[in-house]
């Protein structure tokens, strides 16, 4: 490499003041050429908040310090002027023009012109060159909302090759990708490293942390409290250096004694998405679903919920024939289901904490047309208290709450109807670990109390670490059951990689 200066970025005491917060105070980072940095913390600490200040987003206090990239001192106004300059923030959500083609998104703003007409032919030349570095099958004529949500991502990040990035900024890029798409992306990956890209890695996800990162920074409040070299640590180095406690007993099961079957389903298909799908749920257990995405989990559980509709199959409720038509008749049957998208399905996020905890319960808080708002202040303190929410007033609008807190308030919204049964879809998905623990302890306590609880996740070691029995699934068929001694990875795996064909042998 020509630059004889071993890092790429250098930001040294960088601070950024919003009303009546200081999220970065005194903030640094370093980062290597062809290395990536893993950047952790909870949520709020202040993560995306310095790599927006690096990357033209927000600008930072006139009291900071200096931003130095390639040995030189930088101020971006604008995230463009970062772009140009080779830095590139890819933010969780998406910010593709869906409507226009992969060939127009990657090189929106900076299309080749001839005759003061877009050089179409060069335009798409270009962008084949780029996504053949890629190794991503689009084509440069594809509109982008008929490419699998994987492929999108490789466009974005092909974006910033198209621009020559010298740093690459990744925050939570496998919240929405399967186990193979997670390691078609770390391919890239490495191959970018291998050409002296430096990259960003922002996730809560531990095990991706240990797989990817070559060092690893932790932040909280606002300022740096760990740097550790990936290969000579373990997770509770980054735990302490995050929460500044150990999290003793991280996950936490169930240990009552399972009672009455609450939930039992014999039979149920839906054409090309799931079929013959039978298992039970008792009080006092959680039940795990664990499969691929896309293996048909979260579609099961919607039909139970009313929310489609079966060709096939029966529902037990308590021991009676359930006709669930609607989520209506699933929450009269006392079912409540944390789905796995909080913000779009889940939330009201221009709404208050209060507001958004008492909406299930909403038709038996009206009089005469208007909600009891005293009654809703009565549920938000009562469920405040027992979720253990952090929120600085009932009134706060939701999406100021961290990702944990939003959650403690979709799951709190639910048990204000005191179900018989609570489904959780990836219950965790993008929560810091201090929460993700906090939740885990939740479900625990849940079933204990006598809730019979079914839980979806992606993550084997939540799966493992939460559930008394777990259903492997895999392309639309329940494969396998475990319980005890049986749960083990090995066993998962397996499992989830049985075919349909193969099943039926």
């Amino acid at each position: 490499m020509s630059n004889t200066n071993e890092f790429v970025l250098e930001m040294k005491n960088i601070n950024k003041t919003f009303p009546g917060v200081k999220a970065l105070n005194g903030a640094c980072l370093d980062l290597r050429y062809g290395e990536v940095l893993a950047l952790c913390g909870e949520n709020g600490a202040g993560k995306s908040t310095l790599m927006k200040c690096l990357s033209g987003v927000y600008q930072p206090d006139a009291d900071s310090g200096e931003i130095l990239y390639q040995g030189k001192a930088v101020h971006y106004n604008s995230p463009i002027e970062a772009k140009k300059d080779g830095i590139v923030l890819i933010f969780q959500e998406l910010s593709l023009v869906m409507d226009l083609s992969v060939a127009e998104n990657i090189y929106l703003g900076s299309l080749p012109m001839k005759h003061g007409r877009v050089d179409w032919k060069k335009l798409n030349s270009d962008t084949q060159v780029v996504l053949d570095k890629l190794g991503c099958p689009a084509s440069p004529k594809d509109t982008i909302s008929s490419l699998p949500i994987a492929q999108q991502q490789m466009i974005e990040i092909a974006r910033g090759i198209a621009l020559g990035a010298k740093v690459l900024i990744l925050d939570e890029p496998t919240s929405s990708l399967t186990e193979r798409e997670k390691n078609y992306l770390f391919d890239i990956i490495r191959k970018l490293q291998s050409e002296g890209v430096g990259i960003v890695y922002i996730s809560h996800k531990m095990d991706e942390i240990f797989e990817i990162s070559d060092r690893v920074l932790v932040f909280r409040d606002g300022q740096p409290t760990g740097k550790f070299n990936t290969k000579e640590i373990v997770l509770d180095d980054i735990v302490q250096a995050m929460i500044g406690r150990t999290l003793d007993g991280y996950f936490h099961k169930c240990q009552a004694e399972p009672g009455e079957e609450v939930l039992r389903v014999e039979g149920l298909s839906l054409r090309g998405v799931y079929k013959d799908i039978s298992f039970n749920v008792r009080r006092r257990e959680v039940v795990g679903f664990y499969g691929l995405v896309g293996a048909g989990r979260s579609e099961i559980m919607e039909t139970i919920f009313g929310v489609r509709k079966p060709d096939a199959g029966t529902i037990y409720m308590n021991g009676q024939k359930s006709n669930i038509r609607n989520s209506v008749d699933a929450v009269r049957n006392k079912i409540g289901f944390v789905t796995e998208n909080r913000k779009e399905q889940g939330l009201v996020l221009d709404k208050s904490c209060r507001e958004n905890i008492a909406l299930a319960k909403l038709p038996w808080l009206q009089k005469h047309g208007f909600v009891d708002e005293k009654v809703t202040y009565d549920i938000y303190n009562e469920y405040h208290d027992k979720m253990r929410i952090s929120s600085p007033s009932s009134e706060q609008e939701i999406v100021y709450l961290s990702g944990g807190n939003q959650q403690k308030v979709v799951i709190g919204k639910w048990l204000t109807l005191a179900p018989d049964l609570l489904i959780l879809d990836e219950p965790t998905r993008g929560i810091d670990v201090g929460s993700k623990s906090e939740i885990h302890k939740l479900i625990a306590e849940l079933a204990e109390s006598g809730m019979a609880v079914i839980v979806i996740s992606s993550e084997m070691p939540e799966i493992m670490g939460v559930s008394n029995r777990i259903y492997t699934i895999a392309q639309g068929l329940i494969t396998d059951e475990f319980a005890g001694d049986e749960i083990t990875e090995e066993n998962l795996i397996k499992a989830i990689t049985i075919t349909e064909s193969a099943k039926r042998a």
